[in-house]
């Protein structure tokens, strides 16, 4: 029976990499899922020589830097101790964890027992050792440089950090020095092989970069699979079904809601594999239509839609007021307040917005600082409120009224500064720097989708503005006057 299980050990990948697990995590086992057999297969096809350049997308968590880094290069070692190997990470912490780990795996017992490799003792530094046979390992990050390095077998691994998934000079930095630097590090440039593995972070990443020169194997394997396919590679058959998870061991129904509900890069990219396409909902500033405001009747009914932010501060999330009203079936934005604001100016803020818009519907995400918001907010006669709880991910909110957006229903004010700022926000969407405009959008949507009909509120002759503790006091404050509304003019920085 030990004789079998050696055998395993020394002519399977796989069974190799779960020998290693055992031996670098006590009292735990790896699991063989299938997709850690498919990509062991497409391993030992590099190992051979059959693949010289493959590329894994695999979701974090999924045992990715173990499998085709620790195991894998401490494989290739095993099977041939001449063998050099370069290792490239995006950090230097992560290039020593991994040198590290197999390092561990060269001086165990079972090692030493089923193979002949062995390291030297004249360089057996951390991230830098050899074997007895001329073969090694040299484990650096991105950062760190590789000018002067070399190997037969170069190791990437996940040269991107998920912070910089809209790094824009980063992730084109990462693939210029893998055009210029790294792929001329390869001792033999034919016979030479190179292994890619990541999970992506953006349409344009190092994976995306390498995968459309055409001539790279890829394995892209979706945390929840969409559809039902077949994988195959020697002899191996597997038949994953549509909605089957990769680790059902380690993620619940409830695991995956939550990770739906990120924000950047999204559950799209980050753990499906697929940036830039069901995440990405390609909304173009053409499909917005313009309208004068002064040519709008002073009565039209308003809804306000509020996304709060955590706090304020140049570091926190914006919050978002925008007014809405409806005319010939199109959805007209008003005009929108936006600012990373602290709690009280953003109460200060919908406080005049209310009394300049007098909306008959106001619509608040209970998130971050709404909770506040809504509690602080004066019940006005014909004025409701609505305390809005998001129970789906931001894309798939939006992604409901495309067909209204791309039919150009949706229209904006003529010659309003902060228009821009949206249509960035919008068209870039999920890769801007914030999404803040967009869930008021798709708040408001989902809003007037469900109920057709804004009523407007009872006119008034004049109004005061008060807050919980009275009116507010407006002597000694420059104001402007319109039909039946008093605003302070600190108020004209955010209301045209």
């Amino acid at each position: 029976m030990n004789a079998e299980i050696d055998s395993a050990i020394r002519n399977s990948l796989l069974a190799f990499a779960m020998k290693a697990y055992a031996q670098l995590h006590p009292g735990r086992q790896l699991i063989a899922h299938p997709y850690l057999r498919l990509i062991a297969l497409n391993l030992e096809k590099v190992a051979q020589g059959e693949t010289k350049r493959l590329c894994v997308s695999l979701p974090p968590r999924h045992g990715k830097s173990f499998m085709a880094s620790i195991s894998f290069a401490a494989w290739l070692l095993a099977q041939n101790p001449s063998t050099k190997i370069l290792l490239v990470s995006y950090g230097q912490e992560l290039a020593e964890r991994i040198a590290y780990d197999i390092r561990r795996i060269l001086q165990s017992e079972w090692f030493g027992r089923l193979f002949k490799a062995k390291i030297a003792k004249k360089r057996s530094k951390l991230t830098d050792f050899v074997t007895t046979a001329g073969g090694g390992l040299r484990s650096v990050s991105v950062e760190g440089g590789i000018t002067g390095l070399g190997g037969d077998v170069i190791i990437i691994d996940d040269p991107v950090q998920i912070k910089d998934c809209e790094n824009l000079k980063q992730l084109e930095r990462i693939n210029d020095l893998f055009d210029s630097e790294i792929l001329t590090r390869l001792n033999d440039s034919k016979k030479g092989t190179i292994v890619l593995v990541a999970h992506r972070v953006a349409e344009n990443d190092l994976t995306g970069h390498v995968l459309g020169q055409g001539d790279w194997e890829a394995v892209r394997l979706p945390m929840v699979a969409t559809r039902a396919r077949t994988y195959v590679a020697d002899g191996f058959l597997w038949q994953r079904k549509r909605g089957e998870l990769l680790r059902p061991d380690a993620f619940t129904p409830r695991d995956i809601a939550r990770l739906r509900l990120m924000k950047r890069p999204g559950f799209e990219t980050l753990q499906q594999q697929n940036p830039g396409r069901r995440d990405r909902l390609r909304i173009k500033a053409e499909f917005f239509g313009w309208f004068d405001s002064g040519a709008l009747p002073s009565d039209s009914p308003v809804a306000l839609s509020i996304d709060p932010g955590q706090k304020g501060g140049p570091n926190n999330s914006f919050s978002v007021v925008q007014a809405w009203t409806v005319s010939d079936g199109r959805y007209l934005l008003l005009n929108q307040w936006r600012a990373q604001a602290r709690y009280d100016e953003l109460r200060y803020a919908v406080r005049g917005v209310i009394r300049k818009f007098r909306p008959s519907v106001v619509l608040v995400e209970a998130t971050g600082q709404g909770p506040a918001l809504i509690s602080d907010i004066r019940p006005q006669q014909g004025m409701t409120i609505h305390s809005i709880t998001p129970s789906e991910a931001k894309v798939k909110r939006l992604r409901k009224h495309q067909k209204i957006l791309r039919a150009g229903l949706v229209s904006l004010p003529a010659g309003n500064p902060w228009v821009t700022e949206f249509i960035n926000e919008i068209t870039l969407f999920p890769y801007a720097e914030s999404d803040n405009q967009v869930d008021a959008v798709s708040m408001f949507l989902d809003f007037i989708i469900a109920h057709p009909v804004l009523e407007a509120r009872p006119a008034r002759a004049i109004a005061v503005g008060r807050d919980s503790h009275g009116p507010i006091p407006l002597r000694g404050v420059p104001t402007r006057q319109e039909p039946g509304i008093v605003i302070a003019s600190r108020f004209r920085r955010w209301w045209p």
